[in-house]
């Protein structure tokens, strides 16, 4: 039977269309955890998952986003992950995602015992953020329906960069939801982004096929570029999820040509709620809990020669800072 199951499956991921992206395999593994079906039960789960079309069909269009023009889920997922194997790959998603759960909790609570992560607590965190879909997909449904916060910050980034001529980095782009903003800015010669997420780059590839574009997995700690490479840097949201905050200023400092700009980024709890361990409180699992405050901040950016221009405030702190 479960030979006739996998079939129906496989058949099932290759014929069925509907015009949805992203969201897809979260809301799948969370329709299927709702339901309390076991993934061995495949053909269970999927008339369960049939047995009301119009009202999952709604939920599914809620995830779509950015990438509107990928017109099929399963196409999505099985080029996300490239498995050649008998399990159809949104099978195997929902696997992955449950590993990535566990892994989370257990970054959590270490954050709640107050200590500081040890060097191989960093490598766990890194091989997670590159390897597991559940930070990208978690980002990809917040971009999906935009608070008021992040219109704001994605205005004032843009507005920073008004009149800036020149190729651009975006440090920490996850799947590029601004590329289309930028590449579409005659002014921006080029458009690279950099990530330490391989799913996430993965997914801002398939929404761009512009020449302008590109991207790279790289650690914002060392940037494998020359120096004076770029004229602008955006890193947003990016610095507070960092050991080093101070080794990406200087990396920046590095590769930007002279009179260049990097704007940066930072949610103000982060930096005035200092020394927060409790992730309820703090927000994202991922934040340096020891990041600088602000005056520390600025002390920062003044110790890499980074001259600050325009520093706008609430709910994030938007630093413009000139080489």
């Amino acid at each position: 039977m479960r030979p006739l199951n996998s079939l129906i499956t496989i058949l099932l991921s290759r014929l069925f269309r509907i015009p949805f992206v992203f969201k897809t395999a979260l809301f799948l593994y969370e329709y299927r955890k709702k339901t309390n079906i076991g993934l061995s039960k495949n053909a269970r789960w999927l008339r369960k998952l049939f047995k009301n079309p119009f009202d999952t069909f709604q939920e599914i269009r809620e995830f779509t986003g950015k990438i509107s023009t990928i017109k099929n889920g399963f196409y999505l997922i099985n080029r996300l992950y490239d498995w050649q194997n008998i399990i159809p790959p949104f099978l195997v998603c929902f696997k992955t995602y449950e590993e990535g759960k566990t892994l989370e909790k257990s970054f959590i609570l270490k954050q709640h015992s107050g200590k500081p992560f040890s060097e191989e607590d960093e490598k766990l965190l890194f091989s997670f953020l590159s390897a597991y879909p559940n930070y990208t997909l978690n980002n990809l449904l917040s971009w999906n329906h935009p608070d008021k916060g992040f219109l704001i910050r994605k205005e004032r980034i843009f507005k920073c960069i008004e009149g800036e001529k020149g190729r651009l980095l975006e440090i920490g782009c996850s799947a590029s939801p601004w590329l289309e903003d930028f590449i579409h800015n005659k002014d921006i010669s080029s458009y690279v982004g950099a990530d330490i997420s391989h799913f996430a780059l993965k997914a801002g590839r398939l929404s761009s096929s512009n020449s302008k574009s590109k991207f790279l997995q790289c650690h914002a700690e060392k940037l494998p570029f020359k120096n004076e490479s770029f004229e602008i840097i955006v890193a947003s949201e990016v610095m507070e999820h960092l050991k080093h905050p101070e080794s990406l200023c200087q990396e920046a400092f590095r590769i930007l040509r002279r009179n260049g700009v990097f704007i940066v980024s930072v949610p103000m709890h982060v930096v005035d709620q200092h020394n927060i361990t409790d992730t309820s409180d703090f927000g994202d699992f991922t934040h340096n809990p020891y990041f600088p405050n602000f005056q520390q901040l600025k002390d920062l950016f003044v110790k890499t020669n980074l001259v600050t221009e325009d520093i706008m405030i609430d709910p994030y702190y938007i630093f413009k800072l000139r080489k």
